[in-house]
């Protein structure tokens, strides 16, 4: 069975899941992270919190996105899901791309460090070589 993981956003910090959990199907693993959407953002709206900006990723063994489900997906009746976006719903979209933007500037940083250590290793090991 496959292994899927489920990273939680929430308030600009991202929350890896490093364990994941097996389900038969990728529609499984997205109706599971459904039904956690809706208790979360229960317990959140008990104490007073805003769970419209969070989410969870689901990925796949290698970390790649597989399906991004958002709360306010999720806790939007269909029927306002046609209408236009309010400004603060704009504003809230807008600051959820900006973390997003963020981050990946970050990981991106992350990765060019690596890529320069790999890079003095292995030009290390040639300068040992006969």
């Amino acid at each position: 069975m496959p292994r899927f993981f489920f990273n939680y956003t929430s308030g600009g910090a991202t929350y890896t899941d490093d364990v994941g959990t097996e389900f038969p199907s990728l529609e499984a693993a997205y109706l599971d992270a459904y039904e956690s959407v809706l208790e979360i953002a229960f317990e959140k709206l008990r104490m007073r919190q805003d769970p419209a900006t969070d989410a969870f990723e689901i990925t796949d063994h290698s970390h790649d996105v597989l399906i991004q489900v958002p709360f306010s997906e999720v806790l939007r009746p269909a029927a306002d899901a046609r209408s236009s976006p309010t400004r603060r719903q704009t504003r809230m979209i807008l600051e959820n791309c900006c973390r997003e933007m963020a981050r990946g500037a970050k990981l991106k940083d992350e990765l060019s460090a690596e890529l320069s250590k790999t890079r003095e290793i292995f030009a290390a090991i040639r300068a040992k070589l006969p």
